[in-house]
């Protein structure tokens, strides 16, 4: 068990590596501090103090909280406490710091000197120190260092196996704080009285600009490996020339710590003021007033998803690059309140708002307006006046329609010169520059010459006169969204109503998005596609598995997805699967919700106007909210599908009875349920993981398990199992990181081999007594009797037959057995007197055969005979002509011309040698050592029989792998 879970603990290493590499990419975007998504515990959340001492991550990914009421850990679900108990050893549940070490374990100290260990389902408690701990160290020779308040500095030498010696103090007399090590070895302690520096256990003080012997708050260690130092006035960096204020504005700060990110992000916490993060020289804070719990900061750490963890007296707080960035009149928009977003170009978006217009660039807004600008309508729709141009058609709530141009606004229409209302709700230029106005009370069409058309319900069959959405398709035809409906005007400009009660009695046409081959509606009743090569209507809605009805605005990325405002937030949709969905041939879809838990200020998404929505080639997406703009970069949210977090097994219970999976994995005879707690170490959307179970040796495949962090199975035989779990993102790649969990099940004493065994055993013997009972039975019956001794006589001659066969034949190979050879050669002999008729006879070995039976098996070796048999009975031809003589040794009969009998054997000797035994064993290859003599040699074939037993011989002698005749010496020598 210890070796899967260290292969689990290194998956789970490699999975980190990757992980910073990609929130390294992803963190790096954040450009305002007010981007980050802001998330808060205390302790009704599950904390069971308010006041965050330490924060830690450990390579399995837990991450763990020092508070002064024990040391907490978070799985991005819950939190679980660890005090003072047997369990864990602590002398004491005040936690002050934390310290991961290697092999996945955690140093956990605090209050009256408690020092324990946390190594993956267990505690070792250390000898405590003599007061509180403030902060702990592991030198590079594997040493225990303690800063101890009021007492100074302690080395712990480290003895091997997780023992330590006794202390030896270097530094006493002052409260240390925090130790640093920097790459080349060297430790720095902050104390109160001043920065200290270890250099081979040799103390030395250092000199400030501030002074020798002031109080140190923190240190830390920059990117570079310089010394960076907290003080209560400001930071300092040691560098080259010496200590050298980090920002010099900072210098009037109380400052509790500093710290510094993967991309060179110095954040700093101060007594006063909260968390500040300086970014090119630009300081930004976050106040207690903008989700900060407290202002005074203790702790700080980024986890390797790239999320930033602040701990304070109230709390924790989280900034985590969010999907969505919410853009609002913090930076710059004229008004939160958006109707309607329109790109200007490849990176600038207008944004209409009901206190008037805006210009988004680079994540910041700007007025569109000029500052001489007086009054500033409130806005509805918002038209590029042509492709080419930047200047822009606004439409307003009360001012009619007007044009952008240089940073001006000009009246155009309004309900005193052709316009049946000054509500402008939708504008659209077609393809013959014809200007359409929708506004609530009909359509305007405004030709190039200034010519003014208008449509209602009443001169024409529109659905409705309070228009929603204009829209112009592939085919030049232009489309109307109403509050009852919809239609298009057909290429000779007649209205043409489309019925959509079809649809579910859908009325409410919010917005459009057209392609080449179709027209998406946004409706109250989800999304009807209508295509233009047949004028078929097909609907996405509750029945394909969304969850509302209402959504104003369609837009699609480059990754194949399409996104949906509503009321409650934004949807994605896989486009491939609406598709499936609007053709009839799937009848679900999967989505992905996002609303405030995302990044977003408000889930209302704004949509009666148009257009409510936008993107930029970039891949950023933008709609319009009650709060602002929500803006989305689709490759973010793509990094953050695409990370590979680690996974862990939380617990373990056979029966209802948890059990230490690192100690225990042998269930008891009987049980009967085996239950699996597991999470994904994923903080970034650790709600929305996705998870999929297999259990080796009872699943055939991975189950899928949606959020689901359970898994159980009942009434499992007896036997060995793995459990694997995997976790992902939504749309993501199942995780590589998979946690496996060998288990066995004892089966009961009557379920054991031996036992079935012996059953077995004694039902034969049962069985066969009742068969002697009933011959005597019989026996009793004379004519009977007869009758079986008649047919058993039968059976005996026909078994005598089968038994007389056996006797000539070869188990194994199916050739004749050494008896039957030896009267086919006695036959053979008998026709010598024809000297037409001449015989060799040969005897064919398998060379190295006990090395096959020694390596693969007595198994594999029987079936490389039975291979080698085959091809002699294939290349002779003549089955009497071929005999297993014995184990791995084969005889021949040759009926021919003498002087062939040598290429005759040759050939054969080369077929076996290119024999393909693959199929029997990997790398399995075979060669045979034949000898022969020929029948003239000798007067009895038992005397030929021993000449080619002695040319056999002689073959192994010159090498095996060849053919050797009986030589006249041989005869010669009396071997006759």
């Amino acid at each position: 068990m210890t070796g899967i879970r260290l292969l689990a603990c290194c998956g789970v290493q490699i999975c980190s590596v990757f992980l910073l590499i990609i929130s390294s990419s992803a963190y790096a975007v954040v450009e305002h501090i007010s981007d980050y998504f802001v998330e808060t515990w205390t302790s009704t959340d599950g904390l069971p103090h308010n006041s965050i001492n330490s924060i830690a991550q450990t390579r399995d990914g837990y991450l763990w909280f020092a508070t002064w009421e024990g040391v907490v850990r978070y799985n991005g679900i819950n939190f679980q406490e660890f005090d003072r108990n047997p369990q864990t050893g602590m002398a004491d549940s005040g936690t002050r710091t934390l310290l991961p070490m290697d092999n996945n374990g955690l140093l956990v100290a605090g209050a009256r000197g408690s020092i324990t260990h946390r190594q993956s389902y267990g505690w070792q408690s250390f000898r405590s120190a003599p007061s509180l701990v403030n902060g702990a160290l592991i030198d590079d020779e594997q040493n225990l260092w303690l800063a101890i308040e009021g007492l100074g500095v302690v080395v712990r030498p480290y003895l091997g196996h997780n023992h330590y010696g006794p202390d030896r103090w270097l530094l006493t007399d002052v409260s240390a704080y925090r130790l640093v090590k920097n790459q080349h070895g060297v430790i720095f302690a902050a104390t109160d009285k001043g920065l200290y520096r270890f250099n081979d256990w040799q103390v030395s003080a250092m000199e400030l600009p501030i002074g020798r012997y002031e109080r140190i708050n923190y240190i830390s260690i920059s990117l570079n490996q310089e010394l960076v130092v907290a003080t209560d006035q400001g930071v300092w960096v040691n560098t080259e020339e010496g200590f050298q204020s980090l920002f010099a504005p900072l210098e009037k700060e109380v400052v509790t710590l500093v710290e510094q990110d993967r991309v060179g992000n110095w954040w700093v916490g101060t007594v006063n003021r909260g968390i500040a993060r300086l970014k090119n020289q630009q300081l930004q804070f976050l106040e207690p007033s903008r989700g900060l719990p407290y202002s005074r900061v203790l702790s700080w750490y980024q986890d390797i998803e790239g999320s930033v963890w602040v701990g304070t007296n109230a709390g924790i707080m989280r900034l985590r690059d969010a999907p969505f960035i919410n853009i609002n009149s913090d930076k710059g928009l004229v008004g939160d309140y958006v109707r309607t977003v329109l790109p200007l170009d490849e990176r600038r978006v207008m944004v209409g708002t009901s206190r008037g217009l805006s210009i988004i660039e680079e994540g910041l807004a700007h007025s569109a307006l000029m500052p001489q600008v007086g009054a500033r309508p409130s806005i509805l729709s918002l038209s590029k006046v042509d492709q080419q141009s930047t200047n822009v058609w606004v439409g307003t709530v009360q001012k009619g329609l007007l044009l952008w141009q240089n940073g001006q606004l000009r009246p155009v229409l309004d309900e005193n010169n052709g316009l049946p209302s000054s509500e402008v709700r939708a504008i659209v230029t077609d393809s013959q520059n014809n200007l359409w106005i929708g506004t609530s009370n009909g359509i305007v069409k405004r030709t190039p010459q200034g010519v003014l058309t208008t449509y209602n319900k009443n001169n024409s069959p529109l659905p409705d006169d309070y228009i929603m959405a204009l829209a112009v398709d592939s085919e030049g035809k232009l489309w109307v969204g109403s509050a009852v409906g919809v239609a298009y005007f057909d290429d000779q400009g007649k209205i043409r109503p489309v019925d959509l009660t079809k649809q579910e009695q859908a009325q409410y046409v919010f917005g459009f998005y057209m392609e080449s081959d179709y027209v998406w509606m946004t409706t109250d009743r989800g999304i009807v596609r209508y295509r233009l090569s047949d004028n078929s209507l097909s609907l996405v809605g509750r029945a394909a598995g969304l969850p509302i009805d209402k959504f104003f605005q369609m837009l699609r990325d480059s990754e194949g997805h399409v996104w949906l405002s509503s009321n409650r937030g934004i949807w994605k949709l896989n486009y491939d699967q609406m598709l499936a969905v609007a053709d009839g041939m799937s009848t679900q879809l999967e989505f992905e919700h996002f609303d405030e838990g995302d990044g977003m200020a408000t889930s209302q998404a704004n949509g009666g106007t148009n257009p409510a929505s936008a993107s930029l080639p970039n891949g950023e997406l933008f709609f319009a909210t009650a709060k602002g703009v929500a803006s989305i970069k689709v490759q973010r949210l793509q990094q953050l599908s695409e990370l590979r977090l680690p996974v862990v097994l939380e617990s373990v219970s056979f029966d209802s009875e948890s059990i230490n999976p690192d100690q225990q994995y042998i269930a008891a005879a009987g049980t009967n349920r085996v239950s699996f707690g597991y999470v994904g170490l994923g903080f970034v959307m650790s709600e929305r993981l996705q998870y999929r179970t297999k259990l080796e040796g009872f699943d055939r495949d991975w189950s899928y398990r949606g959020h689901n962090t359970q898994a159980e199975y009942t009434n499992l035989a007896p036997g060995k199992y793995r459990f694997f779990v995997s976790a992902r993102y939504p749309y993501g790649e199942w995780n590589d990181a998979t946690f496996s969990y060998v288990f066995i099940i004892e089966p009961h004493w009557w379920q054991r081999k031996e036992v079935i065994v012996m059953a077995g055993m004694l039902f034969l013997a049962l069985a066969v007594s009742l068969v002697m009972w009933r011959i005597r039975i019989l026996k009793r019956r004379e004519l009977y009797l007869v009758e079986q001794v008649a047919l058993k006589t039968q059976k005996l001659r026909l078994q005598a037959e089968k038994f007389e066969r056996l006797s000539k034949e070869d188990d194994l190979t199916g050739l004749a057995n050494r008896r039957a050879f030896d009267m086919y050669l006695k036959q053979a002999f008998s026709r010598l007197q024809n000297p037409d008729q001449q015989v060799s006879i040969a005897l064919l070995d398998i060379d190295h055969f006990k090395q096959i039976n020694d390596r693969y098996s007595h198994i594999i070796g029987d079936q490389a005979i039975v291979a080698v048999s085959q091809e002699l009975l294939g290349y002779v031809g003549d089955k009497t002509r071929v005999a297993r003589w014995g184990g791995e040794e084969f005889t021949i009969l040759y009926v021919g011309d003498p002087q062939q009998a040598w290429g005759y054997f040759e050939k054969l000797r080369c077929k076996i040698e290119q024999v393909d035994l693959s199929a029997v064993a990997t790398g399995l290859n075979v060669t045979v050592s034949i000898g022969f003599a020929d029948a003239q040699q000798a007067e009895s074939y038992e005397t030929v029989l021993k000449l080619a037993d002695h040319a056999l011989l002689t073959a192994k002698k010159l090498g095996r792998n060849r053919v050797v005749k009986s030589e006249e010496w041989q005869v010669k020598s009396g071997l006759h």
